[in-house]
């Protein structure tokens, strides 16, 4: 008997220890120890980033590389508080515990509310989940690095409010996507890292991102947001008023236009993706207006990378820029065009940017066509005056088809243009002699059209 009673206290401590090791022990080790890249559940990168993080004693230093929404590159590097970070990535989460049926007992309650408050977490419609604006008005002392970077790109670059707004997704867009577990650390985090975490591990998901983004967005002046609730998935509002193709939400009154920080596509801002446009739950995240900054100094520097190109396009006194697509290349007529996305800034232009030395850009649509190359610098314009008297102008009747002859050494090549409502056609095309005629049947006397010199010509046909 006694032998018996042995074997089975033996059996009970080897049970207890394997119980143990396997639900506590092992799921902390297994979410502290480094991972390949490809065992992050979903894990999706663009191939233009990189991100790398190191410490010390004091920082956690960060060099992130990203794309705005112009294709521009930029190498941020800024620091945080290592121990301010380390004790919010401690105190994040909640026991397993509390999803668990209890006793409603005052003491029982009293216990629960701290363990939500302590790891920043509530109760909404008896559902619980992180507390988006507890967690973020504890971040934003943490990203003021970022803050900082932010602020300086805005002033480098002349951005608008919506340009800083584009700035802060693109930045966050480029964050690789991961999903990450449902418990981190001994406790249960909902699948989701708040702000450090996510910048430690250089990766996370929607509602991760979405964090992120309201603890740096809610760091400059003026500005509110709402988190944004669809099946399956978190976006933010923006507070504003929605441009003309903007998809935005009413909420109490205000207008937020749609934001998709999420990444890795780069989705412009008012853009969402099907079917996350139809919004279930809105929720308002407001904080205190003045951040405590940490006592130590933190390190933010930036470097752009590539060439910059800014297109203005005008008729008579008016930038008509809004009303054309532009078309772009860097390998040669005859490849493949890509369309320019990038948004209008303030002053009527369109910013891209490239580490190519040369581009190749085409406009054609009824009454406009424009085909030129372009060899760049670090800062180069491209202006296009589509005014008569300074662009290949042809008029004939509304919606006709034309074509356009240019003289290659004695040799022609014709090109076919539609003409606009009123009978319009404005090409902007290599300098030459040109002849325009109403079939592909070469009549007509040539001209000679200078683009360099704005030294256009007149047909009528």
């Amino acid at each position: 008997m006694k032998i018996l009673a042995a074997l089975l206290g033996y059996l009970f401590i080897a049970v207890s220890s394997f119980i143990f090791y396997s639900q506590v022990l092992f799921p902390i080790y297994y979410n502290e120890i480094p991972k390949k890249m490809g065992s992050v559940d979903g894990y999706k990168k663009n191939d233009w980033t990189s991100q790398s993080t190191s410490s010390d004693n004091q920082y956690y230093t960060y060099n992130y590389k990203f794309r705005d929404l112009s294709n521009q590159t930029h190498i941020w590097k800024w620091s945080s508080p290592k121990k301010e970070c380390d004790q919010l990535i401690k105190r994040f989460g909640v026991p397993s515990s509390i999803y668990e049926p209890y006793l409603a007992t005052p003491e029982v309650i009293s216990k629960r509310n701290k363990q939500l408050k302590d790891g920043y977490f509530r109760v909404i419609n008896n559902v619980v989940s992180p507390d988006y604006p507890a967690l973020v008005e504890v971040c934003r002392p943490l990203v003021t690095g970022i803050v900082d970077l932010v602020k300086q790109t805005v002033i480098n670059e002349d951005l608008s409010a919506r340009g800083r707004d584009e700035l802060i997704m693109s930045f966050i867009q480029d964050i690789p996507y991961g999903i990450p577990p449902n418990n981190y650390g001994g406790k249960s985090i909902s699948g989701m890292f708040p702000p450090p975490l996510s910048l430690n591990k250089k990766w996370g998901d929607c509602d991760t991102k979405a964090g992120l983004f309201a603890s740096i967005y809610l760091s400059m002046p003026n500005t509110s947001m709402v988190l944004l609730e669809s099946p399956g998935h978190i976006s933010v509002g923006l507070e504003g008023i929605p441009g003309p193709y903007d998809n935005s939400v009413n909420f109490e009154g205000k207008n937020y236009i749609f934001c998709e920080p999420v990444g890795p596509g780069k989705i412009p801002l008012g853009h969402a993706r099907s079917p996350y446009v139809q919004i279930n739950m809105v929720y308002p995240i407001e904080v205190g207006g003045t951040i405590l900054k940490p006592n130590i100094p933190i390190i933010s520097e930036s470097i752009s990378i590539g060439n910059t190109i800014i297109f203005s396009a005008n008729e008579g006194n008016s930038s008509i820029i809004d009303r054309l697509n532009f078309w772009y290349n860097h390998s040669g007529e005859n490849q493949s065009y890509y369309e320019l996305t990038s948004p209008p800034k303030k002053d009527g232009t369109i910013k891209y940017s490239s580490e190519r030395n040369i581009i190749f850009l085409m406009i054609n649509e009824p009454g406009y066509y424009h085909y030129g190359s372009y060899n760049v610098n670090k800062k180069t314009k491209i202006d296009l005056d589509f005014s008569k008297g300074k662009c290949i102008y042809i008029k004939t009747k509304p919606n006709n088809l034309v074509f356009l002859f240019q003289n290659n050494n004695g040799q022609y090549s014709g090109i076919q243009m539609q003409a606009d409502n009123n009978g319009v056609i404005r090409a902007i095309m290599e300098s030459g002699e040109y002849i325009a005629s109403k079939s592909p049947i070469l009549s007509g006397d040539g001209k000679k059209f200078n683009r360099e010199m704005r030294k256009g010509i007149n047909f009528i046909l």
